[in-house]
């Protein structure tokens, strides 16, 4: 008998726990997805830039899980926030109470058109809400960067040693070499190296021109910001010694706001093209 209703309780336990399990399971349910892209770049969340002055699209396809939607927020902070947020193609102000409508499938898009006005950081939550309460979220964190301005530019240059019969200088703003006896306002590299003595390369500036050395630069892919950025990192010097083909230098032209960057191309102790004592040749392209 005893064991009789041991057995009718622990089954009957067993039925409380399925039950429950049972319950617990029906408790839980489906909560609405969200797909967001942003159009000009392809980003569909996370981090992402943009260039100064341009715009921001976002695309949105949201779903209904096991319960219709019920509000779609977009949240937005930082140093490009509208106010108000602007409305959406399909008309709708947001946070948007979701009409019957859209409460499947809500399909919708946002422009930012000063989204880039302001160089810095702004984030961007599109969230969708169900009736049960669960939330899905898409972020984006967008920073605005400065335009590049390509340095298309390019020239070739060299000068000789300052005691041979050829150019011993440079004008890196004309393009041209320059003889000794001109003006020094256009010297903006000048060979350094004494009558007798072994060619190599060294100038110094006759004009307010300075120089930067930064062996990585991306000389190829050389711009205006990253050649001002690079010699305001450096330490300037008016001259230059011993430089090696490889060498990448960054020149503020004469105390202005130009700057050119140089490439070392070659240093030829034993060019003779002055067909003189005083041998020697550099060779460089330069960008600006």
């Amino acid at each position: 008998m005893k064991i009789r209703n041991f057995l009718r309780f622990a089954l009957a336990g067993v039925f409380a726990l399925s039950f429950t399990a049972c319950e617990e399971d029906d408790d839980s349910s489906l909560g609405a997805s969200l797909i967001v892209t942003e159009t000009g770049t392809g980003s569909t969340g996370g981090a992402m830039s943009i260039t100064q002055g341009s715009s921001l699209v976002f695309v949105w396809d949201a779903r209904k899980g096991d319960s219709d939607m019920e509000t779609f927020a977009v949240s937005i902070t930082g140093t490009n926030t509208p106010n108000p947020i602007p409305t959406s193609l399909g008309g709708n102000t947001f946070p948007y109470d979701i009409a019957n409508a859209d409460d499947e499938t809500y399909i919708d898009t946002l422009i930012f058109p000063n989204a880039g006005i302001n160089l810095g950081v702004t984030s961007y939550t599109f969230s969708v809400t169900d009736r049960d309460g669960n939330t899905d979220q898409v972020s984006f964190t967008v920073t605005v960067e400065a335009n590049a301005t390509p340095m298309n530019n390019e020239v070739n240059g060299a000068f000789f040693h300052i005691a041979g019969s050829l150019e011993g200088a440079y004008d890196l703003v004309s393009g041209n070499v320059v003889s000794a006896s001109q003006p020094d306002d256009a010297k903006d590299m000048e060979n350094t190296d004494a009558a007798g003595a072994a060619f190599t390369g060294s100038w110094a500036a006759q004009n307010a021109t300075m120089f930067v050395k930064d062996n990585g630069f991306d000389y190829d892919n050389a711009t205006v910001e990253a050649a001002t950025a690079a010699y305001n990192g450096g330490t300037p010097a008016a001259s230059v010694s011993n430089p090696s083909a490889g060498d990448i230098y960054i020149a503020k032209l004469r105390g202005g706001s130009t700057y050119a960057v140089i490439k070392i191309v070659e240093v030829d102790p034993s060019d003779n093209s002055c067909n003189c004592g005083n041998t020697g040749k550099i060779t460089f392209d330069f960008k600006k």
